[in-house]
């Protein structure tokens, strides 16, 4: 929706800090206060039919590893039953059959650019070369009509996936302090150039302490990224090697459950809510069914 680097900056900043007034208003809780639960498990739904629609796409584009990471992921899951294995083994086998296997099945991924190889530097030089602070715009209405497209699948994205992470770590969990947490993430991000940070289904839910587990797994994110390793690691790994676990997420862990809950006794509510959620995003398919509940 931006033109440029700008443009895009300033979008994912206001961005930003509309949601972390959401999230400290309360907004958002509200919302899921609203919809109930009905809606909320055709979203959850739907989003789990995004995962292994894009599971399959990313198999599809880097076959190798996708095969690979396949048909480790699902004996893994239904020998063990535990995500955390899933992902580790998938990635590793997933990863070692797409270099092993020296044939092409389609096209080479794009390398991803690693512009601290440009030339020597030392290590506080590289740091100024990729933190440079970034001037956003403010006064176009075409980033603000940007703005609230991608509040609104923040919202959706927010709560859903939110949700899933928490059922899968079997806790609660506060959608206003997660956005809040995320949208000032966001505003940091924008301000040296960098991408919307958004809530994922989370593998540290499954730790047996998965708040500390989130914890340590950041630390040594942040280890990697300071040393910018990522780019190289980025090489190494293909996308296809996540392919088998996102699946499982998907297809096993996600739909069952919230299918049955948003369709059981004919709920045209919750049928609208999965089938447009699964076609385009969770706030288009909350939308839909807050409007097929007042109609009805």
């Amino acid at each position: 929706m931006g033109k440029n680097l700008r443009e895009r900056i300033s979008i994912v900043l206001l961005c930003g800090i509309v949601m972390t007034a959401l999230g400290v208003l309360g907004l958002l809780g509200a919302i899921v206060d609203y919809i109930g639960e009905t809606i909320l498990a055709g979203m959850l739904a739907g989003v789990g039919v995004i995962l292994v629609r894009t599971s399959i796409d990313i198999a599809r584009d880097s076959l190798k590893a996708g095969v690979g990471s396949f048909l480790s992921a699902l004996p893994m899951w239904f020998l063990t039953e535990n995500l955390a294995y899933t992902v580790v083994v998938s990635l590793i086998v997933g990863t070692l059959v797409h270099h092993l296997i020296k044939k092409d099945f389609n096209q080479p991924e794009e390398e991803i650019l690693d512009e601290s190889n440009d030339a020597p530097r030392t290590f506080m030089e590289s740091v100024k070369h990729q933190l440079t602070l970034q001037t956003p715009i403010f006064n176009s209405w075409r980033i603000w009509k940007a703005v609230l497209a991608v509040i609104a699948l923040q919202i959706g994205t927010f709560i859903s996936y939110g949700t899933i992470t928490a059922s899968i770590a079997n806790t609660g969990f506060s959608v206003d302090k997660l956005t809040i947490m995320s949208g000032l993430s966001q505003v940091v991000s924008s301000l040296f150039g960098g991408a919307p940070l958004s809530p994922i289904v989370s593998i540290t839910a499954v730790a047996d302490h998965p708040v500390n587990a989130g914890i340590v797994f950041m630390a040594i994110m942040a280890f990697i990224l300071l040393l910018f390793l990522l780019p190289k690691i980025g090489k190494l790994i293909p996308i296809g090697a996540t392919a088998g676990y996102l699946f499982i997420i998907g297809a096993i862990i996600v739909i069952p459950d919230n299918l049955v809950a948003a369709v059981q006794d004919g709920n045209m509510v919750g049928i609208i809510t999965f089938v447009i959620t699964a076609i385009s995003d969770p706030f288009i398919g909350m939308v839909a069914g807050i409007l097929t509940q007042l109609v009805m």
